[in-house]
């Protein structure tokens, strides 16, 4: 019997193995959770997605930043010709190793910026010198992308790691206790829920719903206002074909007004014939 990996189907797979005779016995949960099924499932998954632009991305910043001859081993920290002709009388740009492994950490994890902060943890920040980071987690600041670049350098300054490996370790780390950390606040909700805690919307929530009605209302006003343009469109087209019409008749008509003149005129020259003879046979 394969393991469950998400424990919000637990009903749904226990319905079928007693289908297929693979569990013959009911356990004897198995209808107090299909009466009452968890309004919640906080289990998160993973999507899977091709990551080989990213790969690709992330190792021309490794390249960037772990600039190192191959032949010599050297950092390479000249400027080429171009860069002095180009920048000779700008000011230097400082730059640190610290930033480097900062804006690499935050373009690999760009969900991390979205992570709430408070302004007492910039007061923390200040003093994150004296930390001993030794080890990642912290108990006096939060577990978040300076926690890796500290780590990172603590591995590089005392146990004289290079700085990929360095990295690499602290990256690993970092995420191992994030998870423990999500595991445990998603039980910890699991267990309030289970002795009746009622959660209200969070901010997130909150906002969606006010942007859904924003939605709702232009998608209204949106349809209303197409319905309009349509019916000024069939008038207009309407008015064209009824002016085509008109067109027409007032052609047809000064046609045949064109065709009685011409019979008119044909009479009247045989009338002037014929009296013109008369007066020659009278004269005769």
């Amino acid at each position: 019997m394969n393991a469950i990996k998400n424990a919000g189907q637990v009903l749904e797979r226990t319905s079928q193995y007693l289908d297929s005779g693979l569990v013959t016995k009911q356990p004897s949960w198995y209808k107090v959770l299909a009466y009452h099924p968890p309004m919640f499932n906080n289990t998160k998954t993973v999507k899977i997605q091709l990551l080989k632009k990213i790969k690709e991305e992330e190792d021309s910043r490794y390249n960037e930043i772990f600039n190192v001859n191959k032949t010599n081993g050297f950092y390479k920290t000249r400027l080429t010709p171009k860069q002095m002709n180009k920048d000779f009388l700008k000011p230097e740009k400082l730059r640190f190793v610290e930033d480097d492994i900062r804006s690499l950490f935050y373009r690999q994890h760009p969900w991390e910026l979205a992570d709430p902060k408070v302004l007492n943890e910039n007061e923390r920040n200040l003093n994150i010198g004296k930390l001993d980071w030794s080890t990642m987690k912290q108990y006096t600041k939060k577990l978040d992308g300076e926690s890796v670049v500290q780590r990172t350098l603590y591995l590089v300054r005392v146990e004289n790691m290079p700085l990929y490996n360095a990295y690499e370790q602290s990256k690993y780390e970092y995420y191992r206790l994030k998870i423990a950390d999500e595991t445990e606040s998603s039980v910890t909700a699991e267990q309030s829920e289970m002795f009746g805690a009622v959660y209200n919307k969070s901010a997130i929530e909150y906002g969606c719903d006010k942007e859904m009605a924003v939605l709702s209302k232009w998608k209204k006003d949106a349809i209303a206002l197409t319905k309009v343009i349509e019916a000024k469109r069939a008038n207009s087209s309407a008015s064209g074909s009824n002016m085509g019409e008109n067109d027409n008749l007032k052609a047809e008509f000064e046609g045949e007004n064109g065709e009685k003149e011409e019979v008119q005129e044909e009479s009247t020259e045989e009338d002037i014939f014929r009296k013109l003879s008369k007066f020659d046979e009278a004269q005769n």
